[in-house]
């Protein structure tokens, strides 16, 4: 695992503006680099509805993503918690608040 992380996030969202301004305030070892996900050259990947983290040579998708994220920021019980359940199932509750997060929070414009 590298020290420098990049998070490429979607700019457009207004939670994700605000889980990346809480990330930053919170990330003390300054590990973390966030980027619009527009940015990101690796067309193989979905950037539409999903936060993408590149690791080294790891890419990070969804609830695993998050639960890098919070590692670094050092929410380390928090990132305990979200592990207890399935990925499956964190997968799914992660793809339900993205395909909403519009509705429900809102778009920067």
């Amino acid at each position: 695992m590298s020290n420098n992380v990049n998070v490429y996030y979607d700019p457009n969202c207004r939670l994700c503006y605000n889980a990346v301004s809480f990330a930053k305030k919170n990330d003390k070892n300054n590990s973390l680099t966030f980027l619009p996900n527009d940015l990101l050259k690796d067309k193989d990947l979905d950037i539409k509805n999903t936060v993408i983290v590149k690791d080294g040579n790891r890419d990070l998708k969804k609830s695993e993503a998050v639960i890098l994220m919070l590692d670094k920021i050092n929410f380390k019980k928090t990132s305990f918690f979200i592990k207890i359940f399935p990925t499956f199932i964190r997968n799914l509750v992660y793809d339900f608040i993205a395909r909403y997060r519009y509705n429900i929070f809102g778009k920067i414009k």
